[in-house]
């Protein structure tokens, strides 16, 4: 039997659902009734990511709940879980590391690590994002343990983005150059678009790579036109034609973006709404001012935070389309983001910018909603189009949903290509 270690560090499973939801659930998922592979998930998690600053109490208990879901989920699967905390670093917003505190990460995490694999002996790790697979590629070095790098996203542009470092940095380049060093010496990479793909081999053009893209359940989140109408009357937006921007924006300048495109879509549908449903109130004063200076009035828009999945889908259902705008950054060539598919199969026809180019492919390809630069000078014929073939964009988004997206094809890929990796 062949044992593979699942690796996440810095990004915490019993905050959100992201990492069961994108990673354990099609991972776990894919190696399900495979006699010959056994499992086991290690999450390096720094200590006060279990407190937090403002709220320690009560998020210490709200995570203890959820570090329970999780041990349930993976054991269910046939996974043993183990979240061990390591020191460093202090907190969640320095998952974007620079030199330093790159090093002083792995100070505080190699112990907890090599420990595992001492215990577990895996033949193969499967890391998510570029600190966990710093780890996988030191056990590659040193034991001969390959390892599958799950990229996630582009670490070094995104840490820009994020002001940590500018992009002319010695820290920069010191990301850049780790990252072909990872990408070179996996035994496998996983990127979640084809621009990506692409990416990835202006990097290493020898990379060998696998394209999985970000999943949705269709199980738990579908369409029914029966909950849609409840929930638009309990919320008061009935007659409303509704535009939700669901989850994180990608930089805060992108938060006006989605307020002037509000501006933008009245012309056509003057009883439009916008809905931003985020799941940090920390960033809900930013928010209402970005709006407010882009010109939106308190009846135009309306800012929750949804902290459930239930709470999530119940705001699914009250959209009636779906937003994924962003201005051009380095990172956006790539991202193919989750909620694409979560607005899919809810029946949420997608409304992109052109620089989300991973997204922006597939509605193109699929014609499941329009790709428009709220920014730039663009007729509102495509607008028009929208709303006029609605009921077909819709329909296109539930076959790209079921084809793509659903939990059930990414199983199949990962299996397909853990099946590779090891047999070689």
């Amino acid at each position: 039997m062949k044992k593979i270690l699942l690796l996440t560090a810095l990004e915490v499973p019993f905050r959100g659902n992201l990492i069961t939801g994108q990673f354990l659930a099609p991972v776990l998922g894919a190696g399900k009734n495979e006699d010959k592979i056994q499992f086991r998930y290690l999450s390096l998690a720094p200590l006060l990511f279990y407190t937090g600053r403002r709220r320690p109490f009560q998020t210490y208990l709200a995570g203890k709940h959820q570090r329970a879901e999780v041990r349930r989920f993976t054991r269910e699967q046939g996974c043993r879980t183990d979240i061990w905390p390591i020191l460093f670093p202090f907190f969640p917003r320095d998952f974007n590391l620079t030199r330093l505190k790159y090093f002083l990460y792995l100070a505080s995490a190699l112990g907890p690590f090599l420990a595992c694999l001492l215990l577990c002996r895996p033949a193969l790790v499967i890391a998510r994002s570029y600190p966990a697979a710093s780890l996988a590629r030191l056990a590659k070095k040193y034991f001969g343990i390959p390892y599958v790098f799950d990229l996630r996203g582009m670490y070094p542009e995104e840490s820009v983005n994020a002001g940590i470092f500018p992009a002319d940095s010695p820290d920069y380049r010191f990301w850049k150059k780790l990252e072909r060093q990872l990408v070179s010496q996996a035994a496998l990479n996983m990127v979640v678009s084809e621009p990506f793909a692409e990416h990835l081999k202006g990097i290493y053009p020898q990379a060998p790579l696998s394209v999985i893209p970000c999943c949705v359940d269709t199980n738990a989140i579908n369409f029914d036109p029966a909950l849609r109408e409840a929930a638009k009357m309990r919320h008061g937006l009935k007659g409303r034609f509704v535009l939700l921007h669901l989850g994180s924006f990608g930089t805060p300048g992108d938060r006006s973006l989605a307020a002037e495109y509000l501006l933008r879509f009245k012309k056509v549908r003057p009883d439009a709404f916008l809905v931003v449903a985020s799941g940090t109130p920390a960033f809900s004063p930013s928010i209402h001012q970005a709006f407010r200076t882009a010109g939106l009035k308190e009846g135009d828009y309306l800012l929750i935070n949804p902290s459930s999945p239930e709470q999530v889908s119940e705001w699914l259902a009250v959209g009636d389309a779906g937003l994924i705008l962003e201005r051009r950054r380095a990172n956006t060539k790539v991202c193919l983001s989750v909620k694409l598919g979560e607005y899919l199969a809810a029946g949420l026809p997608v409304i992109c910018t052109p620089f989300v180019e991973g997204a922006a492919r597939l509605v193109r390809q699929y014609d499941c909603g329009l790709v428009v630069d709220p920014d730039g000078d663009e007729p509102l014929d495509k607008e028009n189009r929208f709303l006029k073939d609605y009921q077909m964009l819709r329909d296109n988004g539930f076959k790209l949903a079921e084809e793509v997206l659903s939990l059930g094809h990414c199983r199949r890929l990962w299996r397909q290509a853990l099946s590779e990796v090891l047999r070689t």
